[in-house]
């Protein structure tokens, strides 16, 4: 069986291109023959033998040489599987229009749901999604608001995604390691955020609840990682100013599988505060960076009202957080460190239920319909 699998990006550096690259590696090791349109090809290390790259562009131009390459491209396949709605589940629909081929979707988050309430996208995701055999939605948040939108609920199912495998490597090795990178040995706590520098993500708001907690924990250490909005990096760095907080913020703007291994080993609480946007329809969709820093026995704070509500459980791996709540988030940090080590056994039992493997056999279970 042949699918044509059609994404934004296989780069390693980000949660969708980690995704994405996990869905074909897994898809591939369970016997499928897999072809791949995708914007970001990613690095030379990893290659997919048969790639039909696409336009990022949304110009009325691009969009259309879009749907020729993956028309072309779904000739060879027997399922079309589209990684998100807006723009490629539209694409996935156009390849199998006027066919009897089966269409997938994944529903993942902000674009899965936000371009349903847009004049100028709704009725084609909306076409997509009628078109669909079955949605995959990677939370039962990302499952509702897609059923909120309108979409038929009996397309809907929650599949999670995985964590990822990480190089092996030592305490010592990580602390040396980190160490290079900024990262003094008296450093505790040390905080932990991957993923864009950006509003959504919400690193203000652990930013101030680092502020409160460095008046008891004066070597606490906030680390962020991942490429900076210009505008939201500017605020931090004022805020960070204004605070005298240089010895309590550090920045990473990029790292590699081994990199993010040294990091999630020398963190002690990883947090992802994110802010969910109601009248714009834009939200964290699960929060795969949770469940890859709980594979390392970390423990997490993170928003409820978002998909990050399946990755902890609330007490036992973590906490969840009320969006802007700077001291809600500095008072559940305090608590996971004063019982740190059973949150820290709970988060790494509880990482072993999300495996990539198990999605990649219930995308196949479904596929064989």
């Amino acid at each position: 069986m042949k699918v044509l699998i059609i994404t934004a990006s296989l780069d390693e550096h980000s949660g969708w291109g980690r995704y994405s690259r996990a869905v074909i590696d897994q898809l591939i090791a369970q016997g499928m023959d897999v072809i791949v349109c995708s914007e970001n090809k990613g690095n030379a290390l990893y290659s997919v033998k048969q790639l039909r790259p696409i336009s990022s562009l949304l110009t009325i131009g691009a969009y259309v040489q879009n749907i020729l390459t993956v028309r072309r491209a779904s000739r060879d396949a027997d399922i079309v599987h589209s990684l998100d709605g807006w723009p490629h589940g539209t694409y996935g629909f156009w390849a199998v229009l006027g066919t009897a081929k089966p269409l997938f979707m994944t529903g993942i988050g902000t674009y899965s749901v936000a371009p349903l309430y847009n004049l100028g996208t709704s009725w084609l995701l909306r076409r997509a999604y009628a078109r669909a055999k079955k949605v995959f939605c990677i939370s039962d948040y990302t499952k509702k608001q897609i059923e909120e939108a309108g979409i038929d609920p009996r397309k809907l199912t929650t599949v999670h995604v995985g964590t990822s495998t990480f190089p092996s490597v030592s305490y010592d090795e990580a602390a040396l390691s980190t160490k290079q990178h900024g990262i003094p040995n008296e450093a505790t706590p040390v905080i932990l955020t991957v993923g864009a520098i950006k509003e959504r993500k919400g690193q203000m708001t652990t930013l101030r609840a680092v502020e409160i907690l460095r008046r008891h924990m004066p070597h606490v250490l906030y680390v962020m990682v991942g490429r900076a909005d210009a505008a939201y990096r500017a605020e931090i760095e004022r805020y960070v100013e204004s605070k005298q907080m240089q010895n309590n913020v550090l920045i990473i703007q990029g790292a590699d599988d081994r990199d993010l291994a040294h990091l999630y080993t020398r963190c002690d609480v990883f947090a992802l505060n994110s802010n969910t946007d109601l009248i714009h329809h834009h939200f964290e969709g699960f929060g795969l960076v949770v469940v890859e820093a709980g594979a390392f026995g970390k423990p997490a704070v993170g928003s409820i009202g978002s998909g990050i509500e399946d990755a902890i459980k609330d007490g036992e791996t973590g906490f969840l957080t009320r969006q802007g709540d700077s001291q809600d988030v500095a008072e559940k940090i305090d608590r996971i460190m004063a019982k740190y080590h059973f949150f820290s056994s709970n988060a790494k039992l509880f990482s072993t239920t999300f495996n990539w493997a198990h999605m990649a056999s219930a995308y196949i279970r479904f596929y064989k319909i």
